[in-house]
């Protein structure tokens, strides 16, 4: 056996390890007991519901476009991070999803794995580096805690980080115009997953290391050779944009209505990382951890474990630290973006982190600023790998010079945490309340837990120099997986897959005529009404359009608003008692689970009216609706469209109805029986792609009571039907379409031409 095939052999078993791993880390919660879920709070309450919806389109033969269940009308196609378009998603809708949600985390959990792997392998280290960095990279806490909180698009973006950079890396390399639209393929990935705040960070990790690439061409071989690595990354940026076109184009429209499209400096500096939690790099979970036997709290104003998770383990820790001294100058580079992410994570509290929210576009549209730690432990994961070989890779003399330094350093390390440990326990004895107990113990525990996790890793760098390298990797490859798994592994937790109680007492007690009214929900897993077919004035999800957030605002203090959106039911979670402050809710029972309100006055869905005020824009919409007098079962507020014109008629004595015949997510079917030509009001959320016939001719919708939807119907009987049919996805999908013929078209060339040349090369 060659030995190019011998290095094969290895890195396919280092790549069957590494997702054996990934999978065996998930353990049970691969096969659900019946009845229970995989815990996650957004997992629960917005990517298990809107998970169903989508899957179930997909079963029907449809698109999960519109979503009716919840804000009036949700283009789910267009909130980004629930990855419709996602190819990796696709294979599974035939799966319950009870299992395909832990399957998808395990997927991405192994991607990441690999991804280290070949990272490493492409920036030339060995196995054993990179071995340890695939684990690291896919157990670092930076992933693991995101399964508590549910954040399952951030593992899955996440994920796609370290495939991007070998990428680019491989294509620079390579030189070669071709190599580089098929090295785009990662970066399109990411971007059909969809979560654009972390987004954000894989985009400026691609951006600072081309950049890096670009200096070192130009250092070595001319400006020349720099600018073309530049070239080589707008077209990687821009190929990508045109695969994913069919997500972002979507995405963006409804990013310009959403209620994102505003926000300030406040907003995009939440949860900014304190100096103290810093400490964190090193023990975990010293001020608490969510969940586990450490589930206590040290008092840290606006502390969110999962935002702050700097934790990457005690040996990558090491290596980090080493890299300066001991690495190769080149990686030196590793070690500033580490940095960087750490002067970002503390937000206003160092000035990196305004400068770019003043200067760098899209910047200040994200909150959370605690999450571009990121950035130290990928770096961090990253010189493991790197300086795993290195350190070893030298001669005896150095290796004793490097080894002497790590002695001293133990030498009084040692000591200091043993004074400290006997320091806490003594603390702990002096206690005598059970809740200061538990948080020094917490403490000592983490104590004890730095001293054996970093004596064992600098035992290892100090006394591994000579042994085979296959055990040096074993043993590096233990000890980081019973750190991070240690940390980590607590956050794997499920629970009964029932729906509140509120929402059953609901479907037994509430008219099973669903499509005429909706529910209205506080403190409950409010989209969970989807499973039985409620329709919601509002639902849960930190990207909605902007006049969701408005009627949920109005409608909690106008009982008009309430009356237009056919509010007849509000639904308390028994966290709350009172209703809204507008009047009209009679209280009709309090079951177990939560308080039911009712409005006798409710709306109907749809009607028809034969007065309108016309206005040029949202905000007179707004101003006209605010005057007191103004009766919406009368009179309709619409925004004028200058191509359309309805001359609305009185009624006189005569009385206009209009019934609900169909009301599926993409389309709704009224029959309008009107005394005199009038105004259709249907109180479904307006937004772009709808369309209209009325009798079959099409009709031009225009926004109504602010945000709602309207067409003109003549007198007489008429069939209206609204379909929703989004133009900005065609165009989306052709594009996308289009880019993916050119990428397959590029790779046939790219293999034809490697064989040619493999073949000149044996000739």
């Amino acid at each position: 056996m060659t030995r190019l095939q011998t290095q094969r052999s290895k890195d396919i078993l280092s790549i069957l390890l590494l997702i054996t791993l990934a999978f065996l880390f998930w353990g049970a919660a691969l096969r659900p007991e019946e009845g229970r879920i995989l815990y996650g709070f957004d997992l629960e309450r917005l990517f298990h519901p809107f998970g169903d919806f989508m899957y179930q389109a997909f079963r029907d033969g449809d698109l999960p476009l519109w979503n009716p269940f919840v804000f009036l009308g949700f283009p789910q196609y267009a909130e980004p991070q629930l990855s419709t378009f996602y190819p990796l998603t696709w294979p599974m809708q035939w799966l319950p999803l009870t299992v395909v949600l832990p399957l998808q985390y395990a997927l991405h959990f192994a991607l990441a794995a690999v991804g280290g792997y070949v990272l490493i392998r492409q920036l030339g280290g060995k196995t054993g580096g990179a071995l340890l960095t695939g684990i690291t990279l896919a157990f670092m806490l930076t992933m693991t805690v995101r399964i508590y909180v549910g954040h399952m698009p951030h593992i899955m973006t996440l994920a796609w980080m370290p495939w991007i950079l070998a990428s680019a890396d491989w294509c620079v390399k390579k030189r070669r115009w071709t190599a580089t639209i098929i090295a785009a393929l990662p970066l399109a990935l990411a971007f059909l997953v969809g979560y654009v705040p972390f987004l954000l960070y894989v985009i400026t990790g691609l951006s600072l290391y081309m950049f890096w690439l670009a200096f070192l061409a130009w250092r070595s071989a001319g400006r020349a050779a720099g600018l073309k690595v530049l070239g080589q990354w707008v077209l990687i940026g821009v190929f990508a944009v045109a695969l994913a076109a069919v997500q972002l184009l979507p995405s963006a429209e409804f990013t310009l209505l959403s209620n994102r499209a505003g926000d300030r400096y406040n907003f995009a500096n939440s949860f900014p990382i304190q100096f103290n939690h810093l400490l964190t790099v090193l023990m975990p979970d010293i001020f608490g951890a969510p969940v586990g036997e450490t589930s206590w709290w040290l008092t840290l104003p606006d502390a969110v474990y999962w935002e702050w998770a700097i934790y990457v383990g005690i040996l990558p820790l090491v290596f980090y630290v080493l890299t300066w001294s001991y690495g190769r100058k080149a990686w030196r580079f590793w070690v500033v973006v580490g940095l960087i992410g750490i002067v970002a994570g503390l937000g206003d509290a160092a000035a990196l982190h305004r400068l770019l929210y003043d200067y760098v576009p899209g910047a200040n549209g994200f909150r959370f600023v605690g999450r571009a730690v990121y950035f130290f432990s990928f770096a961090a994961a990253v010189l493991t790998g790197l300086m795993f070989d290195h350190w070893f890779d030298v001669s005896a003399e150095t290796h004793e010079t490097r080894a002497a330094t790590l002695r001293k350093f133990l030498r009084i390390f040692i000591p200091i945490m043993l004074v400290l440990i006997m320091l806490s326990v003594l603390w702990q004895g002096a206690q005598t309340d059970a809740a200061q107990i538990g948080i020094v113990s917490g403490i000592t525990g983490q104590l004890v837990r730095l001293l054996l996790l970093l004596s064992a890793s600098l035992a290892l760098l100090i006394w591994g120099y000579g042994r085979p390298k296959w055990v040096l990797v074993a043993l590096a490859a233990a000890l980081l997986l019973v750190d991070l798994w240690g940390v980590g592994n607590k956050f794997i937790t499920d629970q009964r897959d029932e729906t509140e109680l509120a929402w059953q007492t609901a479907d037994v007690g509430l008219p099973e005529n669903r499509a005429d009214y909706r529910v209205w929900t506080r403190a409950l897993p409010e989209n969970d009404g989807y499973y039985h077919g409620f329709y919601a004035v509002y639902g849960y999800d930190g990207f909605s359009a902007e006049a969701s957030e408005v009627f949920n605002d109005l409608a909690a203090r106008d009982a008009r608003i309430a009356r237009l959106l056919s509010a007849r039911y509000l639904i308390y979670g028994p966290d709350w008692s009172d209703p809204p402050t507008a009047p009209g809710w009679e209280k009709i029972g309090e079951p177990a689970g939560g308080v039911f309100w009712e409005r006798s006055d409710a709306g109907p869905r749809t009607f028809i009216v034969h007065d309108v005020i016309g206005v040029a824009d949202s905000e007179e919409a707004l101003a006209a609706m605010a005057h007191p007098e103004l009766d919406f079962t009368q009179t309709a507020v619409v925004e004028v469209v200058p191509v359309a014109n309805c001359d609305v008629e009185s009624a006189d004595a005569g009385t206009s109805t209009a019934t609900i015949l169909s009301y599926e997510p993409q389309q709704v079917v009224i029959r309008a029986d009107a005394a005199a030509t009038g105004w259709l009001v249907l109180n479904d959320l307006f937004y772009p792609g709808w369309e209209a016939t009325v009798n079959g001719t099409p009709a031009i919708i225009q926004p109504t009571d602010y945000a709602l939807r309207g067409v003109c119907v003549p007198g007489g009987t008429s069939e209206v039907v609204f379909t929703f049919q989004p133009q900005i996805l065609v165009t989306g999908a052709a594009v996308s379409m289009i880019a993916v013929v050119i990428w397959i078209a590029v790779v046939v060339v790219w293999v034809v031409q490697r064989r040619r040349r493999h073949r000149a090369a044996a000739d």
